[in-house]
């Protein structure tokens, strides 16, 4: 270990020795500590994905459930189609025997999804 290291050591452990530093040392240390500082921030930090676990859905839908009218009108469909191929769509909701709805932010992640 250089001295160098062996100083940072004992400033880390105890920062008020640092008014017994000479100034020769005192002004290496802090270039040394300053092109350390450098390299540290150019490196992006990755984000851990326990974290992207965390982080809420950024949406700009609310979670609500759509009439098959309104799904039909967002996607861009005859309600017919809808009614049709409701059972092929993730974002369907059977609430009934004969009532459909279609969550909003499924229906947004969908038509995210097809577009270019």
């Amino acid at each position: 270990m250089t001295d160098r290291a062996r100083l940072l050591d004992a400033l880390l452990a105890d920062p008020a020795r640092a008014t017994a530093i000479s100034p020769e040392e005192r002004t290496s240390l802090i270039a040394a500590l300053s092109a350390l500082v450098i390299a540290l921030v150019s490196v992006p930090l990755p984000t851990p994905i326990a974290q992207l676990a965390r982080e809420p859905e950024q949406s700009t839908t609310p979670n609500v459930l759509l009439t098959p009218a309104e799904a039909a009108a967002r996607m861009g469909i005859p309600i017919r189609r809808l009614y049709r191929d409701a059972d092929r769509f993730s974002f369907t909701r059977r609430l009934g025997a004969r009532t459909l709805r279609f969550d909003a932010r499924g229906l947004e992640r969908w038509l995210a999804s097809r577009r270019p």
